[in-house]
């Protein structure tokens, strides 16, 4: 019998034993999964005027195709390991935040597949004035391409490595109900060669680029919890190679011109709904600007007390090598529900539907995902939890298309 068919009726059989005064109270005005209570929320280590928060994570996850290959699929056991430290201040004004984490992904089989991801952070937030902040952050890492990325070469023998460095910089004002926000942020990314099945690399050098992205925003408050506001972004895409280094040169520059609001509705919902316009011009003359509707939205509907429907929507043009594609038009929706049946018991069900259209291409896809998943809070300390989600990217390349599904269960300890 396997871990997971083990684990359900333990976890079924605690829940019964579960006295009454544990059970959900009403708590309005917050989403069900990010309540914490007392007896179940890990408290940190106090260090001064500081708290460092330590977490480990392990879960075992059973992948029907752990190379997302559209035939000859191979399934394996995944069991990753994710240690966390998060070390943040507890000031009354200002902010700071240093995080490290670390996930090892180890295969049963296909040890090919393993991968060691770390990320190093840190943020802050300067109170100048009570109607003036500044906020800035930097964040490092090491990361791997999942296998189910429209850039991902079947033929290559393991995932692709890439290093990723952010920096970003940003300043609210307020004259009583206007506000003003201006945001800066730069990402560098640097793609490792990737070895082929057979011998030989893929070359990445032709995916390294930065990104430098300036937004300002205006927002006026209409009543004490709605903001309407009017946003512009630009963007400035830079690629490392250029021709005739490369056959075509990817650089290209951006805008995008939204309006929206931001809300909190009492008990009922809060979020954010905008809508605009936005555009992706290239430098290669063979290219056309790509443009289209822009919108956005983030909502928690709280449904009941115990229930929770969370509502998202997305779109952006987004960089690709894929082809002879300029950039893909990448629109998302989706829904989703959490539902508390006692304070340390919340289950969750999420559906997404993405489609990506290739600019300068016949290529189109189509994403779905679908997950469910139950965590089960034993204490402060301790958590388990159960889930399980399907996969599949239809595309009109017939090679790139695949589906998966995948089970397994998580424990995490934090202090």
């Amino acid at each position: 019998m396997g871990p997971l068919r083990r684990t359900v009726p333990g976890l079924c059989l605690a829940v019964l034993m579960i006295p009454a005064p544990l059970l959900a109270e009403d708590v309005r005005g917050q989403g069900v999964a990010e309540r914490q209570y007392d007896a179940y929320t890990a408290q940190g280590v106090r260090v001064g005027s500081f708290v460092l928060r330590p977490s480990l994570t392990v879960t075992e996850t059973y992948d029907s195709n752990v190379f997302a290959a559209n035939t000859g699929e191979v399934s394996d056991f995944v069991t990753e390991i994710n240690p966390n430290v998060v070390f943040e201040s507890d000031w009354a004004n200002h902010s700071f935040r240093l995080e490290a984490d670390i996930e090892q992904s180890l295969h049963a089989s296909e040890d090919s597949e393993d991968a060691t991801d770390w990320t190093l952070g840190a943020s802050g937030r300067i109170d100048v004035l009570t109607d003036t902040q500044v906020r800035v952050g930097l964040l490092y890492g090491s990361l791997t391409e999942d296998r189910g990325e429209p850039e991902d070469v079947g033929a290559t023998a393991e995932p692709t490595d890439y290093e990723l460095f952010e920096g970003s910089l940003g300043i609210t004002q307020r004259f009583n109900r206007l506000s003003f926000d201006v945001d800066a942020a730069y990402t560098d990314l640097d793609f490792d060669d990737t070895p082929l099945i057979g011998g030989g690399f893929d070359e990445n050098d032709d995916r390294d680029r930065s990104v430098l992205e300036v937004a300002v925003q205006v927002g006026y408050q209409l009543v004490a919890d709605t903001v309407v506001f009017l946003r512009g972004t630009y963007n400035d895409r830079d690629y490392a190679l250029d021709v005739p280094a490369v056959a075509l040169n990817r650089d290209s520059n951006g805008y995008e011109v939204v309006a929206g609001a931001s809300f909190e509705l009492g008990s009922l919902a809060t979020g954010e709904v905008f809508a605009g316009y936005q555009e992706q011009s290239f430098d290669d003359p063979s290219f056309s600007p790509v443009s289209g509707v822009a919108y956005g939205a983030s909502v928690d509907w709280y449904v009941t007390p115990l229930t929770t429907l969370r509502l998202r929507a997305d779109t952006a043009i987004e960089d690709t090598t894929s082809g002879g594609a300029s950039a893909f038009e990448s629109q998302t929706v989706g829904i989703g529900v959490d539902h508390e049946f006692l304070r340390n018991l919340v289950a969750s069900l999420d559906a997404d539907y993405t489609q990506e259209d290739f600019s300068s291409s016949a290529r189109k896809d189509e994403i779905y995902d679908v997950a469910v998943g139950i965590d089960y809070l034993i204490d402060r300390v301790f958590s388990i939890g159960i889930f399980a989600g399907h996969e599949e990217r239809d595309s009109s390349v017939a090679s790139d298309s695949f589906s998966r599904e995948v089970v397994g269960v998580r424990l995490r300890s934090a202090l």
